[in-house]
């Protein structure tokens, strides 16, 4: 028989709003309120934190710490579909936080098996399917105003001169990203040059993940990398306002040939 974990860590992915964040809050609230002594959390893949060695610092924090090293923290997976190559990456993140711990305080990890792998998913998903035709079609939901048309303003582009894409994808976000990017927004909201200026965007992974929390400005086409809560907003302001960037942080700059030019020359 096997034996029940020490402590569950639910692990999904964020979204550009609130929605995924508050459903797996949910559910993390109801396991919660079926075993109220094992110690849970949330973690997130991508656009939102904690990520996952956060995440397991705070879980860690309620374990005795005394036992760690003889208890088991259980990962689950909530990501529909899995990603296997997405889910190796998440390991080697497991490993290294485990790495970085106290040998006599790191726990056994342990990846679950993804929703879609479960034993009884099947007879589950088929005998809801009973419950769902209770539910409003799509004309009760959508009722008779509105749903011919999409906002207006989802055809025009905002006024701006610079565009900042901010990563927000699995790598990125392990290293920080998903904690910087309130800084970053809050940075350019209170400083009417940048607001004046830019256009910012978060994006899935940009690539090279090794260089995160990783943040491209266009036109100029100028990368950079291994960013933090103390060097973001400076990096920033130098690139906009001093127009000028900032080689401790500087990546890469797209190089752009002359116009007429042959570029395979």
């Amino acid at each position: 028989m096997a034996n029940q974990p020490d402590a569950l860590l639910l692990l999904g992915r964020g979204g550009l709003g609130s929605a995924a964040k508050n459903e797996l809050q949910a559910l993390l609230q109801a396991c919660q309120q079926a075993d109220p002594l094992l110690p849970m959390q949330l973690a997130f893949v991508d656009r939102n934190q904690p990520a996952l060695p956060e995440a397991l610092d705070s879980l860690c924090a309620a374990l005795a710490p005394a036992d760690l090293a003889q208890q088991t923290i259980v990962i689950q997976p909530t990501m529909v579909p899995d990603e296997p190559a997405l889910r190796r990456w998440l390991q080697k993140v497991a490993r290294r936080w485990l790495a970085s711990q106290p040998a006599h305080a790191r726990p056994q990890l342990v990846f679950a098996q993804p929703l879609l792998q479960w034993d009884g998913l099947v007879p589950a998903l088929l005998n809801h399917l009973a419950l769902a035709t209770a539910q409003p079609d799509v004309v009760a939901e959508e009722g008779e105003e509105g749903w011919q048309n999409d906002p207006v303003a989802w055809s025009t582009v905002p006024a701006h001169q610079r565009h900042v894409l901010w990563c927000m994808g699995p790598r990125c976000v392990a290293k920080g990203a998903a904690a910087l990017w309130p800084r970053l927004s809050q940075a350019v909201q209170a400083s009417a040059p940048l607001k004046q200026q830019l256009q910012l965007l978060q994006t899935s992974c940009q690539y090279p993940c090794n260089q995160g929390p990783l943040m491209i400005v266009y036109p100029e086409g100028v990368w950079y990398g291994k960013l933090d809560e103390d060097s973001l907003v400076p990096v920033l302001k130098s690139h906009i306002e001093g127009s000028e960037a900032c080689a401790a942080h500087r990546v890469h700059t797209l190089q752009v040939p002359p116009p007429g030019s042959d570029p395979d020359q």
